[in-house]
């Protein structure tokens, strides 16, 4: 009877994490958070204009088909990770690509450091006075500490 509760409680948690995998990228932009961004287009299957709750199950059913590389209808942790890591890797991507956009001025694909120098817009060279709160031309712990939670928006207290 308890290896009958225990791979019940498995396939539960199993679903409620496939569930949470499927819905984050919604999740995610509805709270404008970094994850890859489902568009209205892709939920609506069949062209419409609307969205029904059949077609946000089939998105969900698709993201966790994707996920579930070894096609035996449970999310592994290694299938949880590598699908995690492949997000990542995506934005990552996108982030280079718009900074060399940017910055790559000569439009060579490499940064010089005159290029990266140049970088910055109206804030350029101005990142050490922004944190010498004070003035006095030194930067204290508690100054570069505030500019930490600043720049993290306060949330990771150490």
């Amino acid at each position: 009877m308890a290896l009958l509760v225990d791979n019940v409680k498995s396939k539960l948690i199993l679903a409620g994490v496939g569930l949470a995998l499927a819905m984050t990228p919604m999740m995610a932009q509805a709270k404008g958070g970094h994850g890859p961004r489902v568009t209205f287009e892709e939920l609506d299957a069949d062209g419409n204009g609307s969205v029904t709750e059949a077609e946000m199950q089939a998105h969900r059913a698709a993201g966790f088909a994707s996920t579930d590389t070894n096609g035996d209808g449970a999310l592994s942790r290694d299938e949880l990770e590598a699908k995690m890591k492949s997000g990542k890797e995506d934005r990552m991507t996108r982030r280079l690509d718009k900074m060399m956009e940017r910055m790559d001025t000569d439009g060579n694909g490499t940064l010089s450091q005159e290029e990266m120098a140049d970088a910055g817009g109206k804030r350029k060279g101005k990142g050490f006075s922004r944190m010498d709160k004070d003035g006095n031309g030194e930067i204290s712990k508690a100054e570069f500490e505030q500019m930490g939670k600043k720049h993290r928006g306060g949330k990771h207290k150490k």
